[in-house]
């Protein structure tokens, strides 16, 4: 360590931010190379937003290949740029793309990682790759896993000690200042500094800020609490600098006060017939097929929530025949929501999120509409069902479902918010760049902190991706550090 006004506590070669996914990716692989490496993790618990995650994307790797399934990566890249309409990095995506596969190798040979099986979210989305690979247990099984592998190869794990500043000395990175679980300050020296804080969903300040619609007090935020932006502040003040892409959040359709194994969550997101605070149906309903993009046009609605009408006949359709949409593994794909009867009666007994009536006109008054707006929608709306053709969104006939036989059900779907991400400017080798985009020496940000990787949307139709780019951009930057600190350059 070079001279400094500081006193450490200690000192290490890596220290790392944020224990999800990327953070445990990189403190595993760091100490793997002999260098050694503090994990500080604000929230009690180890996994941030990764332990809700199910698996992680990869291109040509050997668990497709013995599978039969074939997703190259000149493939897995053009989808990439095409999706962010070619405002994502190309030179980051390709390093991703070229390297996912190793994550999934590594991830078993190294980590102890079993994959049960290689698929898609949604299979009436068009166009998504098979590339949703699966370990046992999903990814919080795996986060165990690292966690267990970096104490075995020494690293030092604190929680309940966030990180409060980025030192800085002559432009390089020297250490950080962390405040511990008995709230006292710690001082820790490093080489690198690695962030993976896992954006900033749970501040609704700077969600406001940086998202198009200024939402932040509305959304159910599923992901961690802890994701409230602190390592972007830091890398900030540290000479850092923001992606264009810093406002791409992956947003989705949620009842409010419901788990994501709900059937009434899930009927919700059917995309059936869905209507705004005035009681106007306002979109092809198929957007729900791919339920980020549904998320986006969610938050631009009047109040961020839509109503998703429903009659007694699609309700039996739900249970008997199974939905058209899942919500990952947790209510899978075609799944018969033989739940939906009791669960919705009950949640429309107790809930101020559902409302239930004999009459399309008392089902108005419940949802706060004018009743001759809605009984119009509903009119026009079933002649298109009977017709099969929906002139005014032009809605695949497969997907419209009467709504006539009473009692009926309107259920509040509102903004949920998973994780954001495409916050902080960084080169191929996670290495975070000033405004002059050039590296701040020893500054590391990988995970859902990093930017380049998507335009204005997440890439849904490469299933696996946030959670895929987190675990490799993570063993990346240690390989780098690695490299850099015994060439002398860190």
């Amino acid at each position: 360590m070079s001279d400094t006004q500081y006193s450490w506590d200690a000192e290490y070669d890596v220290v790392v931010l944020g224990s999800g996914a990327s953070g445990q990716s990189c403190a595993v692989y760091a100490a793997r190379h002999g260098l050694s490496v503090a994990l500080l993790e604000k929230m009690p618990q180890l996994g941030g937003s990764s332990a809700f995650a199910e698996g992680h994307a990869a291109f040509e790797s050997d668990e497709q290949e013995k599978r039969g399934i074939t997703v190259t990566k000149d493939e897995a890249f053009r989808t990439y740029l095409d999706y962010s309409h070619w405002r994502a990095e190309p030179a980051l995506v390709s390093r991703f793309v070229e390297n996912a596969a190793e994550t999934i190798r590594r991830m078993r040979e190294d980590i102890g990682a079993e994959y049960e099986e290689v698929t898609i979210t949604a299979p009436e989305q068009s166009g998504e790759l098979v590339t949703w690979h699966l370990p046992k247990g999903e990814v919080a099984q795996l986060l165990l896993l690292l966690e267990a592998d970096a104490r075995r190869h020494g690293v030092d794990i604190f929680t309940e000690t966030p990180a409060k500043e980025i030192l800085t000395e002559d432009g390089k990175v020297i250490g950080v200042r962390a405040c511990d679980a008995d709230g006292e300050e710690v001082m820790l020296g490093a080489k690198a500094v690695v962030v993976g804080t896992g954006g900033y969903a749970s501040n609704p300040e700077m969600f406001n800020k940086f998202y198009k619609h200024p939402i932040g007090e509305k959304l159910i935020v599923v992901g961690s609490p802890g994701n409230t932006g602190d390592g972007i502040t830091m890398v900030l003040q540290a000479g850092g600098s923001l992606s264009p892409s810093i406002g791409t959040s992956l947003l989705f359709p949620f009842m409010r006060n419901k788990t994501v194994t709900s059937h009434t969550n899930n009927a919700g997101m059917q995309p059936y017939f869905w209507v705004n605070s005035e009681g106007y149906r306002f979109t092809d309903e198929t957007v729900g097929l791919n339920f980020g993009f549904a998320g986006d046009v969610v938050a631009a609605l009047p109040g961020s929530f839509y109503w998703m009408v429903l009659d007694s006949a699609t309700i039996d359709h739900l249970v008997n025949n199974g939905n058209e949409v899942g919500l990952g593994i947790y209510v899978r794909n075609y799944e018969k929501l033989v739940n939906l009867p009791t669960e919705i009666a009950a949640d429309a007994e107790n809930s101020e999120n559902v409302v239930s009536a004999d009459t399309i006109a008392e089902l108005a008054q419940k949802m706060g509409v004018d009743p001759d707006i809605l009984a119009g929608e509903v009119k026009d709306y079933n002649e298109a069902c009977h017709s099969g053709v929906d002139s005014k969104f032009h809605k695949n006939a497969k997907y419209l479902h009467a709504v006539e036989t009473g009692p009926f059900y309107a259920i509040k779907m509102e903004t949920g918010a998973m994780i954001t991400m495409g916050a902080l400017r960084i080169d191929d080798k996670m290495r975070a760049l000033n405004d002059s985009g050039e590296p701040v020496r020893g500054l590391y940000v990988v995970g859902c902190d990093a930017g380049g990787m998507y335009g204005e949307a997440y890439a849904l139709t490469v299933p696996g991706t946030a959670n895929g780019f987190a675990l490799t951009s993570g063993w990346l930057s240690a390989d780098d550090i690695n490299a850099r600190i015994h060439a002398g350059e860190l």
